[in-house]
């Protein structure tokens, strides 16, 4: 019997020792070494990234040995008894998609030391969660501790008064979604009161710098009701709408509770506000994993709003709509219909799919709509700027957080110059009311393999193709040069055209003098498209049903792709934003179970946001930018 175990990871932010810009697309490995005062983390390269904190260098430091130890990684299936350290540690420093660096690792230890390990990762208030695909196979063969975590812990399973509610799941819930529900009920219990952290130590530099501007009036907390939640930032494929829905039908009774404080006025239900792509991909996801009737919903869209009754919409468990019913958004031929702004419910809950960057009018109309708490849904907290995260948190109400104050003149200037102070204001905030776990390395994901192919033009357009590069340049650099003015929208129309050749010559016809039979084969993109999935769709070892999605910005080239499969007898479907939700379904489900349907045409814009498509094994992206290639590629691959 194995007297090693792997105790689980932990997420611990970065503490920089000086104003440093870290940004790497992939984690790096790095190691700890206990110093006098504080723990250090070092590359392979002995280059310093930073340090932890004082709290977490006191109780984490002794695990590593004496002062000056380094951790290391395990390298057999067995600790030695007279180790010195009392953990080996696997670890990485994770840059990508964060606020700040974090450290992410896992924790292995001999039997007789776990609890000593556990109770120092207790003290220093850092969370070691079991690894839910953990792989001992990665870690020659050492077993997980999981089944022997504490029962009292939230990541052991859920409390037991919910596990009646539970047991109306089909599935059973992964470790990674049970401490996301704890998370999630956690931050909506009473006893939680996010007002507390504008008291925390680490703001004391924000609340000093508006009492010396004498606006410290406007930094209290009211006194009434304000909306409190959370965001699950998970990455897409870790299962947020499974989540989400357990954690609905968990806290169903709180809502009932709820509504009879006021039946006229107040709803049960959880509003799931989510776009209209993802609208049938909730109502499979409550089919799939729940038993019937476990969850009560009602869709409110199109023409169904009109036959409900304003009791459908309190008692309900779930009132599952979209963005674009929130409210008419100046639609003069339909601001007679009913809207969600209209019905003027004091809500449960809302939840919000796909939380990141709403569109300014629909932020304001769902900051208007009268809920007890909201919970937001995003595979990308942060995009391009600090403003992505404000705008989320703005979201959640909390105040002062949600003033705009706040933000442009302390947090974002201050996080721009690499302030320690803001950093760690930002980061005690998010540590209470989001929770993000990535599919990185440590979950021991399947290897995601990811080939840039160069594609020359046919050789018969080599010439159409330099001649329309030399006037786009002869026309826009001579006018930049010459500071003289020129049409914007002109130049985008032409770098737009541009684009599209690569794709087929077929898109530049009206600037070439003569008007040749057009082919599929004049793309050197799609001949290698097909020629490759020639190779591919004949069978794969392992894979009874070869399946590819193939992306791109532009329908029109999706059609002549289509030709260029029915000619070579490949089956496909399509996936854009001109198909009805009813015939989006149908062609998917037919991607999905249709042993003969091999291919999926996708736009970018369609495909881009909470669609299922694990039945798929390769991904073609015929798009342009690095940007794109990326996010599909994370969202739908590994």
């Amino acid at each position: 019997m194995s007297s090693t175990f792997c105790l689980g990871q932990f997420i611990i932010p970065v503490s920089l020792p000086s104003p440093v810009n870290l940004t790497y697309d992939l984690p790096q490995l790095v190691f700890l070494q206990r110093g006098h005062k504080l723990v250090h983390i070092y590359c392979e390269t002995r280059t310093r990234f930073g340090d932890l904190s004082e709290k977490q260098s006191q109780y984490l430091g002794p695990l590593l040995g004496p002062v000056s130890s380094c951790s290391t990684p395990v390298t057999c299936s067995e600790i030695p008894p007279n180790e010195v350290a009392l953990v080996k540690l696997r670890a990485f420093l994770v840059t990508k998609n964060c606020i700040t660096p974090q450290l992410r690792g896992c924790v292995f230890s001999r039997s007789e030391k776990i609890p000593e390990v556990q109770s120092a990762f207790a003290a220093s208030e850092v969370e070691l969660t079991p690894i839910w695909n953990y792989n001992p196979d990665v870690f020659f063969k050492i077993p997980h501790f999981t089944s022997r975590i504490s029962p009292n812990s939230p990541f052991a399973g859920p409390p037991p008064t919910l596990s009646a509610s539970l047991r109306q799941c089909r599935t059973n819930l992964k470790s990674h979604q049970l401490s996301a529900l704890s998370f999630l009920l956690r931050n909506e219990h009473p006893n939680n009161n996010t007002k507390d952290l504008w008291y925390h130590d680490d703001n004391a530099w924000l609340r000093h710098y508006f009492d010396e501007e004498s606006v410290s009036s406007e930094t209290e907390p009211p006194e009434d009701d304000r909306s409190q939640g959370s965001i699950l930032a998970d990455d897409m494929g870790l299962g947020k709408t499974l989540t989400t829905l357990a954690f609905i039908l968990a806290t169903c009774e709180e809502g009932r509770r709820f509504r009879k404080a006021d039946p006229e006025n107040r709803s049960s239900a959880t509003l799931v506000i989510c776009p209209l792509a993802t609208l049938s991909n909730w109502q499979n996801e409550i089919s799939l994993h729940f038993n019937n009737h476990a969850i009560t919903y009602k869709v409110f869209h199109g023409d169904d709003r009109k036959k409900m009754t304003k009791e459908d919409l309190q008692s309900s468990m779930m009132i599952l709509t979209t963005y674009e019913m929130i409210t008419t958004s100046g639609n003069k031929r339909h601001h007679h219909q009913l809207t969600i702004e209209s019905l003027d419910l004091f809500w449960f809950r809302v939840v919000l799919d796909e939380a990141q960057n709403p569109i300014t009018n629909r932020t304001q109309s769902i900051q208007n709509l009268h809920k007890q708490f909201v919970l937001c849904l995003t595979g990308t907290p942060v995009q391009n700027r600090l403003t992505d995260l404000q705008s989320l948190i703005t979201l959640l109400n909390i105040h002062p957080w949600n003033e705009e104050w706040v933000w442009k003149c302390c947090l974002i200037p201050q996080m721009n110059v690499g302030a320690q102070q803001a950093i760690k204001t930002v980061n005690r905030l998010m540590q209470a009311i989001c929770l993000r776990r990535t599919k990185e390395v440590l979950l021991q994901l399947p290897e995601k393999v990811e080939k840039i192919i160069v594609v020359n033009i046919s050789p018969k357009w080599e010439e159409v193709s330099q001649m329309l590069h030399t006037t786009f340049i002869d026309l826009f650099g001579r006018l930049r040069t010459a500071g003289e003015r020129w049409d914007s929208s002109e130049f985008f129309r032409q770098l737009t055209m541009l684009r599209q050749f690569c794709n087929h010559p077929l898109f530049a016809r009206s600037e070439i003098e003569f008007q040749p039979e057009w082919r599929w084969q004049d793309s050197a993109k799609v001949v290698h498209l097909v020629n490759n999935l020639k190779v591919f769709l004949e069978g794969v070892r392992g894979i009874n049903r070869t399946k590819a999605v193939v992306f791109s910005s532009f329908t029109g080239f999706l059609g002549i792709i289509e030709r260029a499969l029915e000619e070579n007898n490949i089956k496909s479907t399509w996936l854009t934003g001109d198909d009805t939700p009813k015939k989006r379904d149908e062609n998917l489900e037919e991607f999905r179970t249709n042993n003969t349907c091999n291919v999926l045409l996708a736009s970018v814009q369609a495909g881009g946001v909470g669609i299922d498509l694990r039945c798929a094994q390769n991904v073609y992206m015929m798009v342009g930018t690095p940007q794109q290639r990326f996010r599909l590629l994370t969202d739908y691959t590994g």
